[in-house]
């Protein structure tokens, strides 16, 4: 066990709070993966889609397009049309090289 004044100096230099963890269960790596299921929200999932749609388009040098198809779509969209409908219309229209505009 470390002295008071051993933590006080260490979060000094270094400027953050120390503390002390205390174990609350002993658990086998077998019951670790039993415990843990991945959990994956819709709007998280939407969130990627939208990135992977960015990123292919930065790879393909079509990102200004996009932003300009993006910027058109925008601002016809209908209040309900989610963020990820928006940015697969626009890269499909960029595949389409730019043959339709909703």
């Amino acid at each position: 066990m470390l002295r008071q004044e051993a933590y006080e100096k260490v979060s000094e230099v270094f400027g953050t709070i120390v503390g002390v963890a205390s174990i609350i269960k002993v658990m086998e790596a077998s019951e670790v993966e039993k415990a843990q299921t991945p959990v994956e929200f819709k709007k998280s999932s939407d969130e990627i889609d939208v990135n992977m749609i960015i990123t292919k388009a930065i790879d393909n040098g079509k990102y200004k397009e996009l932003q300009k198809n993006l910027y058109t779509l925008n601002r016809k969209r209908h209040p309900r049309a989610k963020d990820l409908t928006i940015y697969k219309r626009a890269w499909d229209n960029i595949k389409d090289n730019g043959k339709r505009i909703f």
